[in-house]
């Protein structure tokens, strides 16, 4: 197997949680960015190896969705600064999370996220765009679930609403031409 280059400042992580629960209109639904992760990538003809390794404390909320779409304004700096500490110190208390994918094609992907408290596995579908630089964009989604992954439930004092267990991760990986 041969190391490619992942071009990690062009690449894009995000994941979406949901507010769900009686007062759940009172709560945010959020996009959080993971932008700045490391990763390694290995291939063997079609055959690759890739991890993906965020350090927790550089996740960072993008802002609140409203109709789908990502509102910046919405939370103010001390709200934003309040949900990364619980991210960091409540949700996802360690050093990072580690995502490992292996394929044979550039179609589909069987993907391992390990987070400290636990491990979820699954498969992904990929596609593979063109780039104007000769490289290429990787592009998927995927659903974690909390629960499988051991993270306790994340909720509102006396559960007048609560984070989805669905988080929904959004990938841009960018593979520049090695030409």
């Amino acid at each position: 197997m041969s190391n490619a280059i992942i071009d990690v400042s062009a690449s894009a992580i995000t994941l979406r949680t949901r507010a769900t629960g009686m007062l759940a209109r009172l709560a945010h639904d959020l996009e959080i960015s993971a932008g700045a992760f490391e990763a390694e990538l290995q291939r063997d003809g079609d055959k690759w190896q890739a991890t993906l390794t965020f350090p927790v404390d550089r996740l960072t909320v993008v802002g609140a969705l409203r109709h789908g779409r990502v509102d910046r304004s919405i939370l103010s700096d001390k709200d934003r600064h309040e949900i990364e500490r619980k991210l960091r110190e409540e949700v996802l208390v360690g050093a990072q999370v580690v995502v490992r994918a292996a394929g044979s094609d550039s179609r589909s992907a069987e993907v391992e996220v390990m987070v400290p408290s636990g491990v979820q596995r699954l498969r992904v579908a990929l596609q593979s765009d063109p780039r104007q630089d000769g490289g290429s964009d990787i592009i998927g989604k995927l659903s974690l679930s909390l629960k499988a992954l051991h993270i306790r439930e994340v909720k509102a004092p006396l559960g007048a609403f609560k984070v989805d267990d669905t988080v929904e991760v959004a990938f841009v990986v960018v593979l520049p031409n090695t030409d």
